[in-house]
């Protein structure tokens, strides 16, 4: 006999910003290198954090809670999901979640609305039904998944940022360091020179022990990209992340053969159509999905699967709020072919202040939550105070 639906009765979208000005005494005083963070923030600056949490009602009370990608701005997916999506879900069962999704996907997939800021709405809609099964079944999205696999993630802090000087490269990683991680990714994509003089800088700060890793935020072409190699060979760096446009598969292939090493593409990636074509041409090692960008953790699981049947790693990307912090947390625990989770320390209020009870941080690991859902408690005080608009 199979159990009754629980339907779908309203929608909420909150559109949260943290701007970085209150978070410093005047806007003067925000430093460049958290304004232009990566090569890619020269055009658009980095004002703050931004994230759109969804939330989803059921009839039997229960309430799910899931996170949109909020860059460059929260107020997009929040309309996203009440003018276009919460219409299609009025009244679906919320526990039916891999159908819930093939609904919202195909009602814009003849569109050519598959990617961006679309995939990053439905990702919203589809954290908060997996978070809501959790929440009806009592068990966290780890276990629903077939896991845990693991019950503490390996991560990175991420990023030392695009510093002006060598030296205060060195600080931020030593501090990375002093926290406990064990590894760190250092922004670069400012030409072979300016990129030896801070990773030398760091890699001296730091040791042999610790684990670097890099990240060019496509800054590079293929000539220039495999310069830069030379330099990360030089330092036994083997990570090489975005080093050219995401879309040039076939030089990313070309500087994979070249270089041999670890290439790393993802995150403005958005589902398996787009990974399918990336392990066709044999361009990347390690696979970077966004669990509030891609489609959630039903795209994303998809997405996990794909790349291990070419031997590829995943390597979640870490930027967002404290609920996508969980979210990812619980797609790590169940995923055999997990390379590592990148752990963002960019000041981010909505990250750190959202959750009572944020994952644990000890010797290089989160420790995945075990609460029902996501396992994210939402102090809705914090949510109110950084809440820009509501839909």
């Amino acid at each position: 006999m199979s159990s009754p639906c629980v339907r779908i009765t309203k929608i909420e979208a909150l559109a949260l910003s943290a701007s970085f000005d209150d978070l410093y005494d005047s806007p003067e005083d925000v430093p460049d290198w958290l304004r232009y963070p990566a090569s890619s923030h020269l055009v658009l600056p980095r004002r703050g954090q931004y994230a759109t949490l969804v939330k989803v009602h059921a009839e039997d009370g229960s309430v799910g809670i899931g996170e949109c990608y909020g860059l460059p701005s929260p107020e997009v997916t929040a309309t996203v999901v009440s003018t276009v999506l919460a219409p299609l879900l009025i009244g679906q069962d919320a526990t039916a979640s891999t159908a819930v999704w093939e609904r919202l996907y195909q009602g814009q997939a003849a569109g050519g609305h598959n990617r961006g800021f679309y995939l990053e709405a439905l990702a919203g809609v589809d954290l908060a039904l997996w978070d809501l099964r959790g929440k009806i079944t009592g068990l966290p999205v780890h276990r629903l998944l077939g896991g845990p696999i693991r019950e503490r993630v390996d991560c990175y802090a991420s990023p030392v940022a695009l510093h002006a000087d060598p030296a205060d490269s060195a600080r931020q990683a030593l501090g990375f360091v002093d926290n406990g991680f064990r590894a760190l990714k250092v922004k670069i994509g400012r030409g072979a020179r300016t990129d030896r003089a801070h990773l030398t800088a760091v890699r001296q700060a730091v040791g042999d022990d610790i684990e670097i890793l890099t990240d060019v935020n496509c800054a590079y072409d293929l000539d220039e990209a495999t310069q830069v190699g030379s330099v990360l060979h030089d330092l036994g760096i083997s990570w090489f992340e975005e080093p050219l446009q995401v879309d040039d598969l076939a030089n990313l292939a070309e500087l994979r053969r070249r270089t041999g090493l670890t290439i790393v593409n993802g995150e403005t990636h958005f589902t398996r159509f787009d990974l399918r074509d990336s392990l066709l041409h044999r361009a990347i090692d390690v696979f970077m999905p966004n669990v509030a960008r891609c489609g959630g953790i039903t795209e994303a699981s998809r997405l996990s699967a794909l790349a291990s049947a070419f031997h590829v790693d995943i390597a979640p990307h870490g930027v967002g709020s404290g609920v996508s912090l969980c979210a990812a947390l619980q797609l790590c625990a169940a995923v055999p072919n997990l390379r590592t989770y990148e752990y963002n320390r960019l000041p981010n209020p909505i990250r750190e202040r959202i959750l009572t009870n944020p994952p644990e941080f000890r010797d290089g690991a989160l420790t995945v939550p075990t609460g029902p859902g996501l396992g994210a408690e939402i102090d809705d005080a914090v949510v109110d105070r950084y809440t820009v608009a509501r839909y």
